[in-house]
């Protein structure tokens, strides 16, 4: 993650994106679980972001930033390069939106996976399988946007995206009861950790 977009993210364009993503992804719920609890002693909330309708927190970057964009922007479609959840969340915003996306992913990407951005996508996308690493796809991708003029749809690097993933930290805030005094997040590109870091601190 680049310092100059961590520095970026404002609260305001966080709630601008809760809006755009109303009706179109799952305000999830913040489960407490009993067992963990119990276990080590403490008040313990797992945010469902698995029951979002692509299993996970991905669509809200992705929609978000691809309902931004300008119809000069979508106008030779849209591309990514994603080994699976990103994928899947820019397919679901393509046919959402209508909007034509092309995706790239490693060859070594599961059958499941690809099947699931296949449907998701519909006939709005065409996925195509580059590479053994998300490193290759991504170079794929770069190039083919590159040469076809397309907007590329980062799964993390990009305002709106983070943006996007940013909200899953609204709605933690908005349905927690108790003070919180430390929160969990997986990190891979950074995009979700960026977001939701951003709300806690404002």
């Amino acid at each position: 993650m680049t310092t100059s977009i961590k520095n970026s993210i404002s609260l305001e364009k966080i709630y601008k994106a809760q809006q755009s993503l109303k009706g179109v992804v799952e305000q999830t719920p913040l489960d407490f679980m009993k067992n963990f609890s119990e276990r080590f002693q403490a008040n313990i909330f797992f945010k469902r972001e698995d029951l979002q309708i692509v299993r996970s927190y991905k669509i809200r970057g992705a929609y978000n930033k691809i309902q931004g964009l300008s119809k000069e922007e979508l106008k030779n479609g849209i591309v990514c390069a994603s080994a699976g959840n990103h994928a899947q969340g820019v397919a679901f915003a393509c046919q959402k939106l209508k909007v034509l996306g092309t995706i790239f992913m490693p060859v070594t990407t599961p059958h499941q996976k690809i099947d699931q951005v296949k449907m998701f996508g519909g006939q709005f996308v065409d996925v195509r399988l580059f590479g053994d690493s998300f490193d290759d796809s991504q170079k794929a991708a770069d190039e083919f946007c590159s040469n076809q003029k397309n907007t590329f749809v980062h799964p993390f690097d990009d305002l709106d995206v983070i943006a996007g993933q940013g909200t899953v930290g609204l709605e933690i805030l908005n349905d927690i009861t108790k003070s919180i005094d430390y929160l969990f997040m997986p990190v891979g590109g950074g995009g979700l950790a960026s977001g939701v870091s951003s709300v806690f601190k404002s």
